[in-house]
């Protein structure tokens, strides 16, 4: 039997999936286990040497995306946050997608977690995202 604070859990992520602009914040974090570009797909190896990942930050219908790796020029991990310019919600499908207009990127969020990001300079990664908080 599932415990209480699974189905709280469970309870929390449903509800805030289905608002199309969430009235609380909602965190995720996303990894990356797929990675192309228009002239390379990077090995699984290549993928967790660079750590590879994504986190979202919305609140009240705003949104923040950050794309995160090891960077070979700083020497650490870091992360680029970008505000998102458009958030759409599709009923019928349940994918949240999230736009930033100025770097053509955007970022697409199933209902199971699984998510497709579009760089928008001929790259595609593909992961899956877990709910960090509420």
């Amino acid at each position: 039997m599932p415990s209480i604070s699974l189905k709280v859990g469970v309870l929390v992520y449903g509800i805030a999936f289905s608002l199309p602009f969430s009235a609380f914040a909602v965190e995720y974090f996303c990894t990356v286990n797929k990675k192309y570009d228009s002239e390379y797909i990077y090995s699984k190896e290549q993928i967790l040497k660079g750590k590879y990942s994504l986190k979202i930050k919305e609140s009240n219908g705003k949104a923040f995306v950050a794309r995160c790796s090891d960077s070979i020029i700083e020497k650490k991990f870091t992360c680029d946050w970008y505000k998102i310019d458009r958030i759409e919600f599709t009923k019928n499908v349940n994918i949240k997608k999230y736009y930033y207009f100025s770097g053509q990127f955007d970022f697409q969020l199933f209902s199971n977690l699984a998510f497709v990001e579009n760089n928008g300079r001929g790259g595609i990664a593909y992961g899956k995202c877990e709910l960090v908080s509420p």
